[in-house]
């Protein structure tokens, strides 16, 4: 009769706790204990409501009394380490919550709450990739495993594995088919895993579904914005801002969006509005948003002052001090970030920033420092060996005090000249960009330069090209470099062939998206400089076949 009493009251005493029913839970717990003093589930239960009200140590207490009686089921033991272990997490004891959950996965390896409740514990330690495989488990465990599989994605997602959060969230919409949360969660990992079309269609699923959220909003502004709808991004992002006003990554993506169209003075009251309201990420992003605008208008001391906002956001650590710009004969090491392009374009200031320091050069296009006339060579250190402090070559103009738009001089030379008739080619930058689908061109759109007489066209992007260009051996910056000294022309999209061409004086027609970068608005950098532009609001394929009808059309006139 015992056994009987013990069980059915602690039953439905759990029951109610499970039920919400915290109030009516404590007094059935308090029963069971009145009647038998020490009853270890009942204390389990009392364990429970002590965490539920945020008195942990006495959590702990509580299931330390409940473990120490006889003849607990390992099942119960199993559940009441869950609670151990969460509650010492919550007291800041993560290794000590790691062995309570590791016992009650031994007692009970069947049951998903000790898996959900270990990779918590995982998380808190650090331990990702161990923190996704317990919720994998408690996946496979459950009989509903929707909510572990939807935070299971959601962790794929933060960390930047946009297809398994795919998979996680697929299996979810089939269990959920009409779940509108379930279908945004999908179209967010879709985005993320640059499937655009497909995110654009489940998207709009989850809208008619009801998740017609600020957060659904904002995925689909930034869908509709890789596609190159630029108008309906910034409709879709102005209705999700109204839903959600102070949500600065909404608003972030809203201003992205207005600088595309160029409405640069509302893009900049949004950012500025952010900065105004927000702090950390956020306002960082905003920042570094408003220096590209100010960039692109020559307003270089507001704007490079905040392009310092990227290091944050890029998560740029040193083992050494950051450079001041400040003179001397200790050497300084000069680091890279980002594109190759990015390199390039910022070469120019080494010229500047050897005059004040010795440097060793630790990126990928150190080489080209070779190729400066400009440069005091003898101030080139060999890259390894003792620095006394470091800076990114994007990090010069702040450093340097550079308020002035820059010269458009060539500040790279190669010995091969340019051949008449001898046209590079680049159409495609680096796929994992999120917005290359409106920066490349597609292959196709290329053909109409193939009926262009009078010229002979080169590849200067490895990988396939068309059989009709010829292809030259691109192992190097340097060997780029080489190449492009002997094209009479370049036509390139925004990558490190544009600005290699820029570097070594020759002409560039550049093939450059509707909105554009900062680097190719008000501001000359580079001479004999050419843009071609898809008409607004065009789709990208017949934008990009309009542009490349244009350049034949030019080439043909500049071949006569």
């Amino acid at each position: 009769m015992m056994s009987q009493f013990s069980t059915d009251p602690t039953d439905a005493a759990f029951a109610s706790f499970d039920a919400g029913d915290l109030a009516g839970a404590e007094a059935a717990f308090r029963s069971i204990l009145a009647a038998e003093p020490g009853q270890p589930d009942a204390l389990h239960g009392m364990a429970c409501l002590a965490r539920a009200s945020g008195q942990d140590a006495t959590a702990i207490a509580l299931v330390g009394r409940a473990l120490q009686k006889a003849a607990i089921s390992p099942d119960r033991k199993a559940r009441m380490h869950i609670t151990l272990g969460l509650a010492l997490l919550s007291q800041g004891h993560a290794e000590a919550a790691r062995a309570a959950l590791h016992v009650s996965v031994i007692l009970q390896p069947c049951d998903p709450r000790a898996h959900v409740a270990l990779a918590d514990i995982f998380l808190a330690l650090g331990r990702r990739g161990e923190a996704r495989e317990a919720l994998g488990k408690a996946a496979d465990l459950s009989a509903d495993d929707s909510n572990v599989r939807t935070r299971l994605g959601s962790l794929f997602l933060d960390d930047g594995l946009g297809g398994q959060a795919v998979g996680q969230f697929r299996q979810v919409v089939r269990r959920r088919p009409g779940d509108g949360a379930a279908l945004a969660n999908l179209g967010a990992a879709l985005f993320a895993s640059n499937a655009f079309e497909e995110a654009q269609k489940i998207l709009h699923r989850a809208c008619e579904a009801g998740a017609q959220t600020a957060e659904t909003l904002n995925s689909l502004g930034l869908v509709e914005m890789a596609l190159g709808d630029l108008q309906a991004a910034c409709e879709t992002l102005r209705q999700a801002l109204e839903l959600r006003p102070s949500d600065g990554r909404i608003a972030n993506s809203l201003g992205t969006a207005l600088m595309e169209v160029g409405q640069l003075e509302e893009a900049e009251a949004l950012f500025g509005a952010i900065l105004v309201g927000e702090t950390g990420e956020e306002a960082e992003r905003a920042r570094f948003n408003r220096a590209t605008i100010l960039l692109g208008q020559g307003r270089f001391t507001e704007g490079w002052r905040d392009f310092e906002s990227r290091r944050v956001l890029l998560r740029l650590a040193s083992g050494a001090p950051q450079w001041d710009g400040s003179a001397g004969e200790e050497p300084v090491a000069v680091v890279g970030e980002q594109g190759l392009g990015d390199e390039v374009q910022f070469l120019r200031f080494l010229t500047q920033a050897a005059m004040r320091r010795p440097l060793r050069l630790r990126f990928r296009a150190a080489a080209l420092a070779g190729l400066m006339p400009g440069l005091d060579q003898a101030r080139i250190l060999p890259a390894d060996g003792v620095v006394a402090a470091e800076i990114s070559l994007l990090s010069f103009p702040a450093v340097l005090g550079i308020d002035d738009v820059p010269p458009v001089q060539p500040y790279l030379a190669v010995s091969e000249a340019p051949e008449p008739g001898r046209i590079g080619v680049c159409w495609s930058g680096n796929p994992s960009y999120r917005f290359d689908r409106r920066r490349s061109v597609p292959v196709g759109c290329l053909e109409g330069l193939r009926q262009v007489s009078g010229v002979r066209f080169v590849a200067l992007q490895p990988g396939e090209a068309p059989d009709w260009m010829e292809r030259v051996p691109l192992e190097t910056p340097v060997d780029l470099a080489r190449e492009v000294g002997r094209c009479a022309l370049v036509i390139s999209v925004d990558t490190l062939v544009a600005h290699m061409a820029g570097a070594l004086g020759r002409p560039l027609w550049l093939l450059n998206r509707e909105g554009g970068d900062w680097r190719w608005k008000d501001v000359d950098w580079y001479k004999n400089v050419r843009q071609f532009r898809p008409p607004s609001g065009a789709a990208v394929a017949a934008g990009w076949e309009a542009v490349l009808r244009d350049v034949a059309s030019v080439l043909s006139l500049r071949a006569q």
